[in-house]
């Protein structure tokens, strides 16, 4: 099969590829029968590029399980550094012509094309990385990749149904990932937690347990990279790390809860680090990559170890009645009182702290004087 549509040429990190040539998509996007490609999920990229240097050894078998245009996974052979086996695999005829193209296009070694559905190519297959970035929501492809994966093996996931995972369609979170939602002011952290607690208890049906590396937001995706260990006791202690909270409309708090059968409670959810204290020292942007990597990975850094779930500065002022301060004053009155705080990369004009809710009110209404 020929390339059957006009192109257009993009550079992207290390690597020039062609991808369709149609506007590009300011959100999600939407299915279409060319290959997909999002210029706003390059930060993604970037981080997906780091993360396979620090977890994969040299020669590391690595999946680009819904590639389009290959454009991830072709960074991952050409800039990680650990000279990975990369396999690219689609189910759309045209995705996998136009990898072929840009495999060609980049002299990458070691990559192979594959076509054909995802759930059965990892039937048949074990990789050391698998990176699942799909339309939407990943819970189609998660037994397959669950069941695929060995210990120490690291399970890439995106979702892009944000709505549904950050509460503002709860019934269909329900049904999609077997969680209670509902709306709250740490919306994004809440949709990463539920859907790590969803990958942790369909993975611990196999004996299997998950660890978070590395779970971040930004733009319109959620996404996490889970290491994947055997056994039913560590199984266990992974899903010892699932609870459940309550959203307190009055504060903007998250508070963690025993009853799950409490009015509003939101869970099952994963309440432990979203970050592994030796990735997020590691981890440094390339300086070819972009500002917006450069200031997540900064962000990430200064909240790892806060306590889970954040506040918005204007919502919290405006529920105090006060006129909203700069964050930046916030932010030194509660660590001059002896707290740890700072931004969070979840939201802008947010934070992390783990003063109690009375220190942060009185911080704020000594702001607001």
């Amino acid at each position: 099969m020929e390339i059957d549509y006009p192109t257009r040429e993009v550079r992207e990190g290390l690597v020039t590829l062609l991808v369709p040539d149609v506007p590009s998509p300011r959100g999600p996007g939407s299915r279409s029968a060319l290959p997909f490609y999002n210029p706003t999920m390059e930060i993604a990229r970037d981080v997906s590029v780091l993360l396979a240097q620090f977890v994969g050894r040299r020669g590391a078998s690595v999946l680009d399980g819904l590639a389009a245009t290959g454009a991830l996974g072709l960074r991952i052979a050409s800039e990680s550094g650990i000279a990975p086996r990369v396999t690219l695999n689609d189910r759309n005829p045209r995705s996998v012509t136009l990898m072929k193209e840009n495999a060609r296009r980049t002299g990458a070694p070691d990559v192979a094309i594959a076509e054909g559905d995802l759930n059965v190519h990892l039937a048949m297959h074990h990789y050391d990385l698998v990176e699942i970035d799909p339309f939407g929501s990943p819970v189609p492809f998660l037994d397959a990749a669950l069941q695929s994966a060995h210990r120490g093996s690291v399970l890439g996931v995106t979702a892009t149904d944000t709505p549904v995972l950050c509460g503002a369609k709860p019934g269909t979170c329900a049904r999609r990932y077997l969680a209670h939602v509902r709306p709250t002011d740490a919306y994004a952290e809440v949709g990463v937690r539920i859907l790590i607690g969803f990958v942790a208890r369909m993975a611990g049906r196999f004996d299997k347990a998950v660890e978070p590396l590395f779970a971040y937001a930004a733009e319109h995706f959620l996404r996490a990279y889970l290491r994947i260990s055997e056994g039913a006791q560590r199984a266990d202690r992974a899903l010892g790390s699932l609870g459940w909270i309550r959203f307190d409309p009055e504060t903007g708090r998250c508070e963690s809860v025993d009853e799950v059968l409490m009015s509003g409670a939101i869970g099952p959810l994963w309440l432990g680090p979203l970050v592994g204290e030796e990735v997020i020292v590691r981890l440094e942007p390339r300086p070819y990559m972009g500002a917006s990597t450069a200031r997540l990975l900064d962000a990430i850094r200064h909240e790892a170890g806060l306590p889970p779930f954040y506040f918005e500065n204007n919502t919290t002022a405006g529920r105090l009645g006060i006129p909203p301060p700069r964050l930046e004053v916030v932010l030194d009155r509660l660590r001059e009182n002896g707290f740890r705080a700072a931004p969070t990369h979840f939201r802008r004009n947010a934070f992390k702290t783990d003063a109690p809710w009375d220190e942060i009110r009185r911080v704020y209404e000594r702001a607001g004087r």
